[in-house]
């Protein structure tokens, strides 16, 4: 779990700021899978940073699987598939 979250985090670039990033980085480094979870799912509602539906999944599951509460990342609405052009 805690290596698909930091997996997560490297996929966020450019979709969240580099800092955001780095702290939330040092935090998982520091074993807070749940609280960088978390803040990966309130950083998405407010930004809004597109997250694939994969990606929210990967939250969903995470905060679930702690016993956390997932209404909120389960109100993350997942990027729009890249259409072939």
């Amino acid at each position: 779990m805690e290596r698909d979250i930091c997996r997560l985090l490297g996929d966020l670039a450019g979709r969240l700021p580099d800092d955001f990033r780095t702290e939330l980085g040092h935090r998982l480094a520091d074993g807070h899978v749940i609280e960088v979870a978390h803040a990966i799912v309130f950083a998405a509602v407010a930004s809004p940073a597109a997250l694939s539906e994969a990606e929210a999944g990967l939250l969903i599951s995470t905060l679930a699987d702690a016993g956390e509460d997932t209404g909120l990342a389960r109100a993350v609405r997942p990027a729009e598939p890249a259409r072939a052009g």
